[in-house]
């Protein structure tokens, strides 16, 4: 009876064996599983939070420059209470042309104790005003404007070349050359001597 117990026994160890085997390498390659999930999963945590903090940081800087923009155009200047003043140097010609562009070259002085500002709401540009003499035609604050090239500081001088093109109808008409400050007034209103002259317009060759 015993004999037949022992045969029984070592009939079944390989069986025995190989199942032990089975199971433990189960468990390692499970284990091995587990680690290599859980180090991709932290990686890409980890990756996933790199590229929030750098879009958080581009966006921060984005910020930033656009305030800082938004405070470099802010105009806190006091308009109602400066002292408004200017120099005006240039000619009219007599003859301009109702079908082309005319532009006349000036030179202006700031004697403002103010900073002539050409990126703001209330910038300072060249417009001008005109009424007809043999003609019924005028117009006060509806004209072109010639903008600035440049913000001009008190004392400074600056040339600009003004643009006149909204008279069509020939004939003769008294052209006023002003400065604005847009939003606001014109300098004349101010007392500030604009640059005068009758002019006649008519058609140019082509």
């Amino acid at each position: 009876m015993k004999i037949n117990n022992l045969k029984i026994n070592k009939k079944f160890r390989p069986i025995v064996f190989l199942s032990i085997f089975t199971i433990t390498f189960l468990l390692i390659l499970g284990m091995i599983s587990c680690t290599a999930t859980g180090s991709s999963d932290s990686s890409a945590s980890n990756g996933q939070n790199s590229d929030q903090g750098s879009v958080s940081d581009n966006n921060t800087d984005g910020s930033q420059e656009e305030t800082v923009a938004s405070v470099q155009s802010e105009d806190l200047t006091d308009y109602d209470n400066v002292k408004v003043g200017a120099e005006m140097k240039g000619a009219i010609p007599s003859f301009l042309l109702t079908n082309k562009d005319n532009y006349i070259t000036i030179e202006i002085k700031n004697t403002s104790d103010f900073t002539w500002r050409n990126d703001s709401v209330n910038s300072v540009r060249v417009g001008y005003h005109y009424y007809g003499q043999d003609v019924d035609a005028s117009d006060y604050d509806g004209t072109s404007r010639t903008e600035l090239t440049k913000n001009v500081a008190p004392g400074e001088t600056i040339k600009a070349d003004v643009l006149i093109n909204d008279i069509k109808q020939p004939g003769t008409y008294v052209i006023q050359i002003d400065l604005v400050l847009e939003g606001k007034y014109w300098f004349s209103s101010k007392g500030v001597p604009m640059i005068e002259s009758p002019a006649y317009f008519g058609e140019g060759q082509s």
